[in-house]
């Protein structure tokens, strides 16, 4: 697996998460996904804020060190691709973004794009999200 992505004007590499860390990045993130089933249940009527309420709810829940797991784990796996065509990691062993021009929603995108693309057969539907 090696998808190419584009986010943010910058071509970027999505990898391959290890089945361990699969696993531990798909427990963490099994609530969030719950929440979001109950947002995406609510009543197309009902407004934006029945569709965020639970979504935002279940997200707040996560506490930061599994959110900085997730992040870290997901960023881990993805390099921006560069003009020599070589790609760069997005993420520093110290945990830093290697790029300041990597901002909240682009680096949501990225993290995104790795779960879909690492998780879908655990997640049912997570490769049309």
């Amino acid at each position: 697996m090696s998808d190419i992505v584009e986010i943010g004007g910058h071509k970027y590499r999505i990898g391959r998460i290890d089945a361990r860390k699969q696993f531990h990045v798909a427990r963490r993130l099994a609530p969030l996904l719950a929440g979001m089933s109950g947002a995406l249940g609510a009543d197309r009527g009902a407004g934006f804020g029945a569709f965020i309420g639970p979504l935002t709810e279940a997200l707040s829940g996560m506490s930061d060190d599994d959110v900085d797991y997730v992040l870290d784990v997901c960023l881990g796996v993805c390099q921006r691709l560069q003009p020599n065509g070589q790609g760069a990691p997005v993420i520093a062993r110290s945990g830093g973004l290697m790029f300041e021009d990597i901002d909240m929603g682009q680096m949501i995108q990225l993290a995104v794009k790795v779960i879909q693309e690492n998780l879908s057969g655990f997640f049912p539907g997570a490769a049309a999200a």
